[in-house]
């Protein structure tokens, strides 16, 4: 499961118990491996954190993972962490909760934006050793710098779950889905009606050959024919 948000906006106290519940039963349930950018400042980093600490204090035998994947320039104090004099300019820091840490070194500072590092990782898990795991990305909030990944997810056949009320781009693309509903299923129905159309025009037309075949070629006159030449 690969979560994506952002730092600017915090879903609502509704929507958040239900992602903490929905993302606890899912993950419990499935030994699930969770993937964030880890930073504590991104709601929904946080929100896996407090989903790991809440379910570890209940359960300490509980196993699931999630996955802190994002740049290394964005820490804040990235320094202290190999042990260096030289300080990071990052100004996030870890979501200690976490289980996993898996940071690339891209030169850039304070940009949230992945690319298709972390999307890439996540099919390549999601392929497996052995056996396909499931894949599906939620989109809490979000940037405009996930459309990209999105996109590449849905055509590759990853499902999206896109949260409505969480923040900017998850808003636009539930409005935008809302606002072509209608002229989707408009052109599902025009489809189905020519599919109707074609279906029905071919059963007439095999009535028709079946009605020329017996014309041209009738049983009983092919009998009566059949008399007439025998008693001539």
């Amino acid at each position: 499961m690969r979560m994506m948000g952002d730092v600017d906006s915090t879903p609502n106290i509704k929507i958040e118990k239900e992602l903490l519940q929905g993302i606890a039963d899912a993950a419990v349930a499935s030994d699930a491996w969770i993937i964030t950018n880890g930073y504590k400042e991104e709601s929904i980093s946080e929100l896996i954190g407090e989903v790991v600490y809440n379910s570890r204090i209940k359960n300490p035998d509980i196993n699931f993972s999630a996955i802190a994947i994002g740049k290394w320039g964005n820490i804040h104090d990235c320094h202290k962490l190999e042990d260096r004099t030289h300080e990071g300019h990052g100004r996030y820091k870890l979501e200690l909760n976490h289980t996993h840490y898996i940071f690339f070194d891209d030169g850039t500072c304070d940009s949230l934006d992945t690319g298709e590092f972390a999307s890439n990782l996540a099919r390549q898990i999601s392929r497996g050793a052995r056996r396909r795991i499931p894949l599906v990305t939620v989109l809490v909030g979000g940037a405009l710098h996930a459309l990209p990944s999105i996109c590449t997810d849905l055509e590759k056949l990853i499902p999206v779950i896109i949260v409505n009320g969480s923040g900017p781009l998850a808003d636009i693309l539930c409005k935008y889905l809302k606002l072509t509903e209608s002229f989707y299923k408009s052109s599902k129905k025009e489809n189905q009606k020519t599919t109707d159309h074609d279906e029905a025009l071919s059963d007439y037309e095999d009535d028709m050959d079946i009605a020329m075949i017996d014309e041209v070629f009738p049983q009983d006159g092919a009998e009566i024919s059949l008399s007439s030449a025998q008693n001539t």
